[in-house]
């Protein structure tokens, strides 16, 4: 496999990922018998390259949603999940404690921002938010909390499917509508609310509209306990606030004594660069939230971390049976001795740099690029009808995705967004991440010499055929 360069020799499913897929939809829910995004399905992954049942090779742009930031088998993950778990087994470590979690621990606090004091265990990103609004709750004896347009916390009913809002389909049907949140735009300097046509944006007008309109007209600040944001938005489409909003934002927060919640679950563990995305700014969050790469690619885990000042006598219980079991919990700590090496934040800096060359050009060469924007290795493309208008161009969008696949290259998409993101393994050699930057260069332009017919409305889109997710 290590030898293989990625390749399509079939169509797309082939036929035995289609005799699989016809298997799958007798059995499984809705939401797994969408085959339009990925058409193929996987055999095995090594390093940076998944291989489908049909023997096609493509590029991972997707890095297990970033769960599996160091490609796979990452060094040394593997080897630590498979010791512990023969050590140990299956183990409540929030109940029986383990070594291997109590150096996890310490290790987790070595690397965290200044004043990060204490770890609290997690499964999921999802559990680490709902965690991390408890303890600003709590922390504060204060009811509110203030969320962003366009960020993705997760998906369950009663809070983080409330403020799941990278599309309003998500919430739709599910959430409980709860009170407690109030909700502002995320900073955005390519679009902005009110404005027609693309910046770029002086993004304070966004800390413009929380203190001259949301605090006047909707809640008193005295009442916010937290500010749960995202220091880059992702599933929104790869937004960085600048330095001139966050340092609105962190004067806000001490002056009214508002906990500020960094989640960090998709843009931590070196996915933006730094070890952590609010390090670009220097940010000294009282909440951090951690998931997805901090598993290494090896077993489900999350973090909730805090200052000692929120968590040291907290009575917030955010654990769970399966939350940091021992194996687990070996994996992350081997994967923070990957992400701490030296090597992998350099190749990161070399992906950015190889992505910036090669791909920030469109902007210009392309009437459908909009805006090209990234931080480390976590990287969007929004594509657009004109640069007059800017007006979303999701068909375009699915287009670009579906041929890049057919090509070898398998990025993140999702039906009726109109970013596309890569987020490669931050392990993933400069050849063939180049490679990939250059194969989705050459699709965008193939698909802009006949672009495809877009709907008058975001909202107006049908679900493609074979297609049967909403999201």
């Amino acid at each position: 496999m290590s030898e293989l360069w990625p390749q399509v020799s079939t169509p797309l499913p082939g036929p035995k990922s289609e005799a699989l897929f016809a298997r799958m939809d007798k059995v499984a829910a809705a939401p797994m018998q969408d085959h339009d995004e990925v058409p193929f399905v996987e055999a095995r992954k090594e390093g940076c390259l998944i291989e489908d049942v049909d023997g096609n090779v493509f590029a991972d742009l997707v890095s297990a949603w970033g769960a599996s930031p160091y490609g796979t088998p990452a060094p040394g993950v593997t080897d630590a999940v498979v010791d512990a778990q023969r050590r140990y087994g299956m183990e409540i470590t929030d109940y029986v404690q383990n070594d291997v979690a109590i150096e996890l621990a310490e290790k987790l606090v070595g690397i965290a921002p200044p004043g990060i004091s204490r770890v609290m265990v997690s499964l999921s990103g999802t559990l680490a938010v709902e965690a991390g609004v408890k303890l600003a709750r709590e922390s504060t004896g204060r009811p509110m909390i203030l969320v962003f347009h366009g960020q993705y916390h997760g998906e369950v009913t009663y809070l983080t499917a409330s403020v799941s809002s990278d599309l309003a389909e998500v919430n739709s049907a599910n959430s409980a509508y709860v009170g407690g949140l109030v909700f502002a735009p995320y900073p955005n300097q390519f679009r902005a609310p009110f404005h027609r046509g693309p910046g770029p944006y002086d993004d304070t007008l966004y800390m413009d509209f929380i203190e001259e309109w949301l605090l006047v007209h909707q809640v008193e600040p005295t009442q916010i306990a937290g500010v749960l944001i995202e220091p880059v938005l992702g599933e929104g489409g790869i937004h960085i606030p600048s330095a001139a909003f966050w340092e609105r934002l962190t004067t806000a927060c001490r002056r009214w004594g508002w906990r500020l919640i960094l989640d960090e679950v998709q843009t931590g563990m070196g996915r933006c660069g730094t070890l952590f995305a609010g390090d670009h700014w220097d940010l000294r969050p009282d909440i951090l939230l951690l998931g997805k790469g901090i598993a290494a690619g090896g077993q489900p885990i999350a973090a909730v971390m805090a200052t000692d000042e929120v968590m040291a006598d907290t009575d917030v219980h955010g654990g769970g049976t399966f939350a940091w079991t021992p194996a687990a919990c070996a994996g992350a700590s081997a994967g923070i001795d990957v992400l701490t090496n030296g090597e992998t934040l350099a190749n990161v800096a070399r992906i950015e740099r190889s992505a910036r060359r090669i791909l920030s050009p469109l902007v210009d060469e392309v009437p459908q690029v909009g805006d090209v924007r990234m931080l480390g290795a976590f990287i969007g493309l929004e594509f657009v009808t004109d640069k007059e208008s800017i007006r979303p161009a999701p068909e375009f969008h699915r287009q670009v995705h579906q041929e890049s696949v057919r090509r070898g290259v398998l990025g993140v998409t999702q039906l009726g967004k109109w970013v596309y993101r890569m987020q490669p393994p931050l392990t993933m050699p400069l050849d063939l991440f180049e490679w990939s930057c250059e194969t989705v260069a050459d699709v965008i332009r193939d698909v802009a010499t006949d672009p495809p017919p877009e709907a008058d409305s975001v909202l107006d889109r049908a679900i493609p055929e074979g297609g049967t997710r909403r999201r």
